[in-house]
C-alpha cells in the first residue's frame, strides 16, 4: 500500500510503499486481526509516482471514465490508500491532460493540430 508523507528536509510530498502482514484469528465466533509485521519498501517523489502511474495506466484510461473507476485502478494496481486517491486524481488530471467538468467523469483534452 502506498502512503503519502511530507519530506522533513524539503517539504515535498513522497509516496512510500508499505507492506503489512496481518494475522487473523477466530475464537469463540469472535474474529480478531493484528499487525504481525510491517515493512517499508520503495520511496518515490510525487512527480515520479505520477509518471509511473501515467506509464502503467494509460491503456486503461478512456474518455468518460468515472473518477470512481480511476480510484479503483489506483487501489488495485498501485495499492494507493483510499484517502489519497482524490489528491492523486488531481495530480493525474494535470499529468494526463484531462478535465472533469461534472466532477464525475474524466475526459482527455483534445489537442488541436495545425496544418
Amino acid at each position: 500500500m502506498y502512503v503519502k508523507t511530507k519530506c522533513s528536509k524539503c517539504g515535498n510530498n513522497d509516496f512510500h510503499d508499505v507492506y503489512w502482514w496481518i494475522v487473523g484469528e477466530v475464537k469463540n465466533d469472535q474474529a480478531t486481526a493484528k499487525v504481525d509485521e510491517m515493512e517499508g519498501g520503495d520511496t518515490v517523489s510525487e512527480e515520479q509516482f505520477a509518471d509511473d502511474v501515467v506509464h502503467e495506466l494509460r491503456g486503461f484510461m478512456y474518455n468518460g471514465m468515472t473518477t470512481d473507476e480511476f480510484c479503483k485502478l489506483l487501489k488495485k494496481y498501485f495499492g494507493v490508500a483510499a484517502k489519497y486517491c482524490c489528491d492523486h486524481l488531481q495530480r493525474m488530471k494535470i499529468e494526463m491532460d484531462m478535465y472533469c467538468p461534472d466532477r464525475q467523469h474524466l475526459y482527455f483534452v483534445e489537442q488541436k493540430t495545425t496544418a
